[in-house]
């Protein structure tokens, strides 16, 4: 069991990888820039996305993707492994559905740390915008991107289960749904507990990096 699960983790792996640093480049830079204009037409369209992926299962925007970019513009392939084309579909199809509420976490982070006092001084004091959003406004609104993406990593796994499956992507879901037919138990314990280490090693990794982020943390953590 361990030889197979460490034949097929690997694929799985790097496919998440892909999907967080996606959902990782999406989400924040659209809340960003949504939080520029608070109430904007450029924010209430991020709301309606947002609340539209959110709510729209991960197999649908995995077959619209399909449909879009493989069928029609025939751009991508729509399943398989072995190139770098091959990850974009799934891992765009995780990405969207990680991004959908992490816009408007980032975007209600910016809107409270732009309105605080610390924000508005250091920009009285002759600091541009880009140095008061790089120094002050990136360590503040990144201790809760990274917090929610820490807790959506639940999504993450469960989704890579049924992405993997329709894109025939040769990983542990895919996997774990052959084991689940052939009734093969000891497949089946094998791959939930790797999984259940995988949430449970990168939720940690995820507390430390904001503990080196917020140094109000790591003096709580002392007291």
């Amino acid at each position: 069991v361990w030889h197979e699960i460490e034949h097929q983790f690997g694929h799985t792996f790097s496919l998440a990888v892909i999907a967080l640093l996606l959902a990782l480049l999406i989400g924040p830079t659209l809340g960003v820039l949504s939080a520029r204009k608070p109430n904007g037409v450029f924010d209430r369209l991020t709301l309606v996305l947002s609340s539209l992926f959110r709510a729209v299962p991960a197999f649908i925007i995995a077959i619209g993707l399909i449909t879009l970019f493989s069928v029609q513009l025939k751009w991508l392939p729509a399943g398989g492994y072995g190139t770098v084309l091959h990850f974009v579909l799934p891992a765009l199809t995780l990405a969207i559905g990680l991004s959908a509420v992490s816009v408007r976490v980032t975007r209600q982070a910016m809107v409270q740390v732009m309105q605080s006092d610390y924000y508005q001084f250091a920009q009285l004091k002759g600091l541009s915008r880009w140095q008061t959003f790089v120094r002050h406004g990136i360590p503040n609104i990144a201790v809760p991107v990274i917090a929610y993406h820490s807790v959506q990593l639940v999504y993450l796994i469960e989704g890579v289960v049924i992405v993997e499956s329709l894109f025939a992507w040769p990983g542990s879901g895919h996997a774990l749904v052959h084991a689940i037919i052939a009734r093969d138990v000891p497949m089946i314990q094998g791959t939930a507990l790797v999984m259940g280490g995988l949430f449970v090693v990168l939720n940690m990794l995820a507390d430390l990096l904001n503990a080196w982020i917020d140094p109000r943390i790591r003096e709580g953590g002392s007291v």
